[in-house]
């Protein structure tokens, strides 16, 4: 019997695969628990959607900060570091919401987010230097499949520990789930050492400076995030499009099977991913994504449209998830294919600020042109005009790549559907 894709990458990846595993779904316990509870508390809706905003803007101000730190320091340490803050910051959460003191949770969200924020900058530039070379798109994927079950199960098990337990007993589970993670990370002895940038010793503005030059010097990671730009101001709010038109047209089931159908989706291509052995171009996945943008956009508004059938609700989260997720392995990829091992932490951390400003922006417009034009009619539009706008972008991405940088550059995102969500 042939040995599992966890085996052959390492005992090292195997014991940090399972800490990670246990702190994704330890996180999305948590995810729409706590919402739910302030909601609850309150009886003010706008104070539950606070909770998750708070995701959207820790990401883009710390971000930045993140890759010069991850770039500055010892990457392990610093998630290490980062969990067992995270573990310090739960507890005191646990404590608060016990209590009852409401007004105290957005501290300890906000100290959670930016947690989160500084560790996966370090971790996405740790990895390459802990599984074998070659093997990073198998390590990334089976990282990504764990976070994409854990966007499965978390809410429902966290939403029904609420339900019958408390919202302490589900933030003390969350906890404790920070301090095995950071167990995991300790080091085993089976990682090569990692390069360092060599002008760490640089103030924060210009290590910021060095993390956006290096992505302007390099002609693939320019064309391609000038991509992404109009891919998210076009399409980056699809999927709350289609919830919400699920929320206003559907049974309440609906936006729940429609998120089941996505995560499904998005985990089965990352298992698929993971079983690939051979070299994938990340400007040609990331172009093949852009240009099918239109036609699964229109698929997916007319399976939306088909008024009542449970099949066709899936089968739009379906379509959304395996595109979605395709969407984010190119530029990925490039981030630790191209960037310079001592670079690569700040590079991660320029795209994914640019990534979320840019969808922030998008559902920002399509929540105003909701007011006027039905929800799936934007995202039938909106992805034909992302096809159109990005695809020349992306085909300068393809036609300017080359060999990847960086030693066992083979690479597939660290980047699950919520990522941010710890």
């Amino acid at each position: 019997m042939g040995k599992s894709s966890a085996e052959r990458l390492g005992r090292d990846f195997t014991v940090i695969l399972t800490g990670r595993s246990l702190s994704g779904l330890g996180g999305y316990l948590q995810y729409l628990a706590v919402p739910l509870w302030i909601r609850q508390t309150t009886g003010s809706t706008t104070a539950g959607l606070l909770a998750f905003a708070m995701l959207f803007l820790t990401q883009i101000f710390f971000t930045p900060i993140a890759g010069v730190i991850a770039d500055r320091f010892d990457q392990r340490r610093v998630v290490i570091a980062a969990d067992l803050g995270g573990f310090l910051v739960a507890s005191s959460l646990a404590l608060t919401v016990g209590a009852g003191h409401v007004a105290w949770v957005y501290p300890h969200l906000i100290a959670q987010n930016i947690l989160s924020a500084l560790a996966l900058p370090a971790f996405m530039s740790l990895l390459p230097d802990v599984v074998p070379t070659g093997r990073l798109l198998a390590a990334n994927s089976l990282i990504n499949a764990s976070g994409n079950g854990a966007v499965l199960l978390g809410p429902l098990l966290g939403t029904a520990l609420l339900a019958h337990t408390s919202i302490a007993v589900v933030v003390w589970l969350n906890a404790a789930t920070f301090l095995v993670a950071a167990v995991c990370m300790l080091p085993r002895g089976s990682s090569r050492p990692p390069a360092r940038a060599t002008t760490a010793h640089r103030g924060g503005r210009t290590n910021l400076r060095q993390g956006v030059a290096a992505v302007w010097a390099d002609p693939v990671l320019r064309w391609t995030m000038a991509a992404e730009a109009p891919w998210y101001l076009c399409f980056g709010a699809a999927t709350e499009l289609v919830l919400l038109h699920f929320g206003a047209s559907h049974a309440t089931q609906a936006p729940g099977l429609f998120g089941l159908g996505a995560g499904a989706g998005c985990l089965a291509t990352t298992l698929a991913l993971a079983r690939v052995r051979r070299e994938l171009s990340a400007a040609s996945l990331f172009r093949t994504a852009v240009l099918i943008t239109a036609p699964v956009a229109v698929a997916a508004t007319w399976c939306a449209g088909a008024e009542g059938t449970t099949v066709f609700v899936v089968l739009t989260g379906v379509l959304l998830g395996v595109h979605g997720y395709l969407t984010t392995i190119g530029p990925a990829m490039q981030c630790q294919q191209r960037a310079e091992p001592g670079f690569r932490g700040r590079v991660t951390a320029v795209r994914r600020t640019w990534k979320a400003v840019w969808q922030l922006a998008g559902t920002a417009a399509a929540g105003l042109l909701a007011q006027w034009v039905a929800p799936l009619t934007i995202v039938a539009v909106g992805g034909v005009l992302a096809t159109v706008t990005a695809a020349p972008w992306a085909w300068q991405a393809l036609r300017a790549g080359g060999s990847p940088r960086s030693p066992g550059a083979v690479a597939a995102p660290l980047e699950s559907a919520r990522g941010s969500a710890r």
